[in-house]
């Protein structure tokens, strides 16, 4: 059999593609890190070239801007809430799944959700361009409490104050070391566990 040969053009351009994607990835890396720690203002250009170790004009070369850097780090967010699906007809194990995918995210990419809480605070003016990162985590939350009040597995009064109260609790602040003078050692799962009881208490549920 005849081995097939790959030009060198094609082992050229995949080795420019690898490279591509590998500064885009340290822009990205160092942009989220500035941006929660910073906030979007308080962030430049040069501070995310400079923490990436790349020049100045691969910010442009690949992005165009720092609001673009800052759009394109929710990407992997927006696909998460949006193709999440949740059965309406078990209305309270839904709740307790979205409530421990919501954690088990927030704990994992702390950072974006630092900034999205922030922007929020501030209702800045990329707000706009962020409505589709979170509101259909909001709109699923609204769509499940909905359908618990419905099958009555969970009561409440108004179910704009239910949906503020538990994204509330969701997107809490462990990680913010002014808020949490002391140190403590717990696993994801286990503040998922505490965050759906808290929830579930909240909410009148009746569940142990």
């Amino acid at each position: 059999m005849f081995k097939k040969e790959v030009s060198p053009f094609n082992k050229q351009s995949d080795l420019q593609n690898d490279k591509n994607k590998e500064v885009k990835e340290q822009i990205l890396k160092s942009a989220k890190s500035l941006f929660s720690t910073r906030g979007y203002n308080g962030t430049t250009v040069r501070q995310i070239c400079d923490e990436a170790n790349v020049s100045l004009a691969l910010v442009s070369y690949h992005f165009g801007g720092k609001e673009n850097v800052f759009n394109a780090l929710f990407e992997p967010l927006r696909h998460t809430f949006m193709n999440a699906n949740y059965d309406l007809e078990d209305s309270l194990g839904s709740l307790i799944s979205f409530c421990r995918n919501f954690v088990l995210y927030r704990t994992e990419e702390h950072e974006l959700i630092d900034i999205l809480q922030q922007e929020l605070v501030m209702n800045s003016p990329r707000l706009e361009m962020l409505k589709d990162v979170f509101l259909p985590s909001w709109e699923q939350l609204r769509s499940i409490l909905f359908a618990c009040k419905e099958q009555k597995t969970i009561d409440f009064e108004s179910i704009d104050i239910a949906v503020n109260f538990v994204m509330g609790t969701l997107m809490f602040s462990l990680n913010n070391p002014f808020l949490n003078r002391s140190s403590f050692n717990t696993t994801a799962q286990h503040v998922a566990d505490l965050a759906i009881s808290y929830i579930l208490n909240g909410l009148h549920s009746g569940k142990n």
